[in-house]
């Protein structure tokens, strides 16, 4: 085997020191290895699940019609209180109403900033929509009043069995 000045050997891969003797213990280490995992397994314990095996069901919401526009309110949830009436009504259906009612000037939007309330957002740069100021805020939904559809959904998804 040829070798260069730096001890490196030429011709031959070398993976290691001691590399035959790695090679004849590696099968002993694998198997003490495996033999370690099969005590393992052999150890661990059977957990029975108190899980009932049937799938837990979500509570039913009633669909009633919008306020507005008479059409079904699947997602009631997200859906709105009427100012005076606090009937259910669409999300969208109020922001049309908000949009049709309100004076905006260029660059203004209405968008919803929480808590039953909408703002009048201005928009410096209308397609850097991170930087803006709300003009003014519209209060939507009175908070000292409760609808009383509202309180029906909050009830069916906050009781725990």
């Amino acid at each position: 085997m040829a070798q260069d000045n730096s001890g490196n050997h030429y011709g031959k891969s070398f993976s290691g020191r001691h590399s035959n003797q790695t090679k004849k213990n590696a099968g002993k280490e694998h198997s003490r290895f495996n033999k370690r995992e099969n005590h393992k397994n052999t150890e661990q314990k059977s957990f029975k699940s108190n899980l009932k095996d049937s799938p837990v069901e979500s509570p039913r919401l009633d669909t009633p019609n919008c306020a507005y526009c008479g059409e079904p309110i699947y997602d009631l949830p997200s859906a709105m209180s009427d100012r005076d009436t606090l009937q259910p009504v669409h999300f969208d259906c109020v922001l049309k109403k908000l949009n049709d009612s309100e004076k905006l000037n260029e660059n203004e939007k209405i968008t919803y900033i929480g808590q039953g309330r909408f703002g009048v957002v201005y928009f410096e740069n209308p397609h850097d929509l991170r930087h803006f100021k709300i003009e003014r805020i519209i209060e939507w939904e009175d908070r000292e009043k409760k609808a009383d559809w509202r309180t029906d959904i909050a009830s069916k998804f906050s009781q725990t069995k």
